[in-house]
């Protein structure tokens, strides 16, 4: 019976495992728009203006990762993980944004405007002149967040301290 729960959970992996020539050709080029990378691990990496337009990266690990302006626009990135990460200037431009972790990241001028957020941890980051347009923000949380010059635009409901 054990070895049958580790054959499951081994296959269960390999099931949800990202697409490896996507993985391949991001750090080859740098950019992968509309690309599979779900379940990756981008830790640490430099991934500055990189384009993920469209990109499945839902439970991507994107911990301590350095990605300055990086196009981010559509793409789903359900469950990832950037705690700690330095996005400064990234577009978040209608991305879907479900449990993401955002804790202690760095996301000065990000843009999130349309961007469906849900149940984000944006505690302790840094969300300086950020940009929130159109959104609900109502479960998410902001504690320790950063909001200095942050805009938020019309139709954005949960505003931090409101």
């Amino acid at each position: 019976m054990k070895h049958i729960i580790i054959s499951i959970l081994v296959c269960s992996t390999l099931l949800f495992a990202f697409n490896r020539d996507d993985f391949k050709h991001l750090k080859e080029e740098g950019d992968c728009p509309k690309c599979d990378l779900s379940y990756a691990d981008l830790r640490g990496i430099d991934l500055s203006m990189s384009d993920f337009t469209d990109a499945n990266l839902t439970h991507a690990n994107f911990d301590s990762t350095l990605a300055h302006k990086a196009d981010f626009t559509r793409a789903d990135l359900s469950y990832a993980v950037f705690e700690n990460a330095n996005i400064k200037g990234a577009s978040f431009v209608r991305a879907r944004l479900k449990n993401v972790n955002f804790y202690a990241a760095r996301i000065w001028k990000g843009n999130f405007s349309h961007a469906r957020i849900d149940h984000c941890d944006f505690n302790e980051s840094a969300l300086g002149s950020a940009i929130f347009e159109d959104n609900n923000l109502t479960n998410s949380t902001f504690s320790g967040a950063i909001l200095y010059k942050t805009v938020f635009h019309k139709n954005v409901v949960g505003v931090p301290g409101k």
